[in-house]
């Protein structure tokens, strides 16, 4: 026997009550003193952590805005530099057009102080104050960006003769430093000329006032000048730190010319701040300014003496509290406590019937009703733990949608002695049961398996037992009590229904039921209870479990069954995406037709099974003409968007047993089974007259496809490969003959279809 000894040591000799009043008082006081002592030194350097990382934080904000002004500039003017009547006015020099689209960039960019147009030689072409005819340096903006033919937006140090000669006017006391955007004027991929903009920032609030009114930080734009850096524009408000004109302190001015950020506390004008500084650089990396963000500290000065106050307050009151509350608890609390300790000692000996019955009309009364409760749940708590473990291991034991299904309602008998039940899975056509499974995995057409659709989609019984089947009928998913708890997303329990609860169904349905009717379908017996339990996860609906049990169900039941819904959806959901990975694996994800792989198992199959009946069998590639001009033109985008048109197409106008699939870059294959020539150059001919009819997003030209088809029986097919042949010879025949065509032979005559003859009909092909 293992002997547990607990030693405390000397411990001077007290009541119970003694040491718990002095330990309500130690357990108050002390916890008091230490937040008086961390609002001293943890809540200061909270603050200042916290401020120095909103400073820096904003300044990256900060950074974006500065920049916001010129990029506005940037993307106009890359919008202008595709127009090509505005290209072919550069490059013809008309001044009258240029002078016309500079004057109206300005009146949109008020902001702007100067924008202009160079030629090709770097001369200023047309300009917003007139200026022509002289060659900017502008820092090597102009001829940097003319060279490399990308756009920039950079800060730069501009020579005062320039500026003189933009007629561009600023102060001795100002600063020369600009933003400046530059954009390459691009023909056949050559450099023609750059359109560029200038942004005074001596003055200008459009960034200080942007700031403040995002973030509520006051900040300020800097420039270097004479080996300082000196305060160009800042927020014009009452108690601003730095004013116009105002120089920074040498060791931040030194800090930011090594390159680096400065975010620390600093003192500046007999005040402390929080500050974020940020170098600007030139286009050569060479420091030229700095912009910054400021939190004065006096308001978290404010703050803390204040906190100071209350926490010297609550100590004294707190104290006051925890001693009064202390004697008159330590007085009511031991005897309860006895009897919860020989309760619990009883209970942990194996005694699962030991009760505590405490009448104190406080806490410990419920304590004891409480222990009570627990020794009378134990067992129903392990047995239900057993469940949740038997349910999980199952779950996680399969990937399979139909599996999964079919042994949850096994399972949920078996452990809940359900009486029936029913897993209704939501689809949004209404299209997927146990038996679409079949052939291809292609679900089958709206037509063939519905009646009708319906936006809310449907709520289908995948599996049931105990049930008759005409009542495990498909309905759509806002419908009756399970439509009810799938929009709800909430359990729905009907708990002991009388024997004659059709008659009394009205009043049945009236808190959950929201008048919806309902039909059980239980055979000859009505159940006691009925629970539906909504199945999704996150915002994906799967569907609905119903369960109903002649004996009823019991609180912890219904909490074993939600628990279990969850898991399920989980599952389900699993599963779901197990089947869509496969799926991917065969599917083009462009087009979304059918890939080679597929194609290559799905003709060899047809091919097999013509062979063997001697059944008709065709096959038609089909190629889009001069695909390679589309993407030179448009892009590749375009074409992408070609692609995927092609395949709707091709996915919308053929037939269910038909197969369609992408046989690599602009080449398509469809599989026609059951199908003579005749039919096949039919099909082919209508689907030739839909694309080059089809009007593609981004492509304004007309798009055509050259399709070449061969059939069985033919003497010379005796392979899959021998039927992929003919077909592609076929397709390059149609190319080589002018494109825009068919190509196939009939009984060994070589046939070539140009043009449609106008009969867009193709019986037995197209549904």
């Amino acid at each position: 026997m293992v002997e547990i000894k607990y030693l405390t040591g000397f411990r001077p000799k007290m009541s119970i009550r003694t040491k718990l009043i002095l330990s309500f008082s130690l357990a108050v006081l002390i916890p008091l003193l230490l937040l008086a002592v961390a609002n001293t030194y943890l809540f200061r350097n909270q603050t200042k952590k916290e401020s120095l990382d909103k400073v820096r934080i904003t300044l990256s904000g900060a950074e974006r805005i500065y920049y916001s002004q010129a990029n506005r500039l940037k993307g106009a003017f890359q919008i202008v530099s595709y127009n090509p009547y505005f290209i072919n006015a550069v490059i013809h020099d008309n001044k009258k057009f240029l002078e016309s689209s500079i004057k109206s960039h300005k009146a949109a960019f008020r902001f702007a102080t100067f924008i202009g147009i160079t030629d090709k030689n770097g001369f200023i072409a047309a300009s917003t104050d007139g200026a022509k005819k002289f060659k900017p340096s502008l820092d090597g903006l102009l001829l940097k960006s003319f060279k490399s033919g990308f756009p920039i937006v950079k800060t730069a140090i501009i020579r005062k003769s320039d500026l003189m000669r933009m007629n561009i006017k600023i102060s001795n006391s100002e600063s020369n430093m600009f933003l400046v955007t530059a954009v390459p004027l691009l023909q056949n991929g050559r450099s023609i000329g750059v359109i560029f903009g200038l942004i005074d920032l001596n003055g200008n609030s459009y960034m200080p006032e942007t700031i403040y009114n995002e973030y509520h930080l006051k900040t300020a734009v800097f420039a270097s000048l004479f080996n300082r850096q000196v305060c160009l524009t800042t927020l014009k408000i009452p108690g601003n730190i730095f004013g116009v004109g105002s120089r920074l302190p040498e060791n931040i001015h030194n800090k930011i010319m090594t390159g680096k950020d400065f975010i620390e506390e600093m003192n500046y004008n007999s005040e402390t701040v929080f500050a974020a500084f940020h170098p600007v650089k030139d286009i050569k990396g060479r420091v030229i300014g700095s912009i910054a963000v400021f939190i004065s500290n006096r308001r978290y000065i404010a703050i803390f003496k204040k906190t100071a106050e209350y926490a010297v307050f609550i100590i004294l009151i707190g104290l006051i509290i925890s001693l009064a509350i202390s004697y008159f608890a330590s007085r009511d609390t031991l005897n309860p406590i006895f009897a919860i300790k020989s309760a619990i000692k009883d209970f942990t000996s194996g005694d699962l019937d030991a009760k505590l019955i405490i009448k104190t009309n406080d806490e410990f009364e419920d304590i004891g009703k409480g222990f009570t409760e627990m020794a009378m749940t134990v067992k129903d708590r392990e047995e239900r733990m057993g469940k949740y473990n038997t349910f999980s291991d199952f779950l996680v034991g399969s990937l399979d949608f139909d599996k999964i299904i079919s042994s949850t309602l096994d399972i949920l008998e078996e452990l809940l002695n359900l009486s029936s039940g029913i897993i209704y899975i939501y689809d949004k056509e209404g299209r997927i049961s146990p038996e679409d499974f079949a052939g291809y995995g292609r679900p089958p057409a709206a037509n063939e398996k519905d009646e009708g659709k319906n936006e809310e989609g449907f709520l289908i019984p995948w599996r049931f037992y105990g049930i008759r089947k005409f009542a495990a009928n498909k309905f759509i998913s806002s419908e009756g009590i399970a439509g009810h708890c799938f929009k709800k997303r909430k359990t729905i329990w009907f708990h002991d229904i009388p024997e004659n609860a059709v008659m009394l169904k009205d009043k049945l349905l009236e808190k959950d039921g929201a008048g919806m009717a309902m039909d059980y379908g239980f055979c000859e017996v009505f159940p006691k209870d009925i629970v539906w339990l909504p199945l999704y996860i996150g915002e994906a609906d799967i569907g609905v479990l119903m369960v109903a049990s002649i004996r009823g169900f019991k609180n912890e039941d219904i909490a074993f069954l939600e628990h279990a819904v969850k898991e399920l959806s989980v599952s389900l959901d699993n599963a779901k995406i197990h089947k869509k990975i496969n799926e991917l694996s065969i599917t083009d994800e462009l087009t979304g037709l059918y890939n080679r792989r597929k194609m290559d198992e799905v003709l060899e199959s047809e091919f097999n099974e013509a062979k063997r009946y001697g059944n008709p069998l065709s096959v038609m590639i089909l190629d889009l003409d001069h695909f390679k001009s589309i993407n030179d033109f448009y892009g590749h985008k375009a074409g992408d968007v070609v692609l995927s048109g092609i395949g709707e197409l091709l996915t919308q106008n053929i037939r269910n047993i038909d197969i369609a699939t992408r046989y690599g870059g602009e080449e398509f294959v469809i599989i026609l089974p059951q199908t003579d020539f005749k039919n096949a150059v039919s099909a082919a001919k209508k689907l030739k007259n839909l694309v080059r009819n089809y009007k593609f997003e981004q492509i304004e030209r007309e798009v055509t496809v050259s399709i070449g088809v061969a059939s069985m029986p033919d003497d010379k097919i005796n392979s899959v490969d021998d039927i992929l042949k003919i077909a592609d010879n076929f397709l390059y025949d149609a190319k080589n003959s002018g494109r825009n065509r068919i190509i196939g032979s009939y009984k060994g005559e070589r046939i070539e279809i140009e043009k449609d003859d106008g009969n867009n009909d193709a019986p037995g092909i197209i549904d």
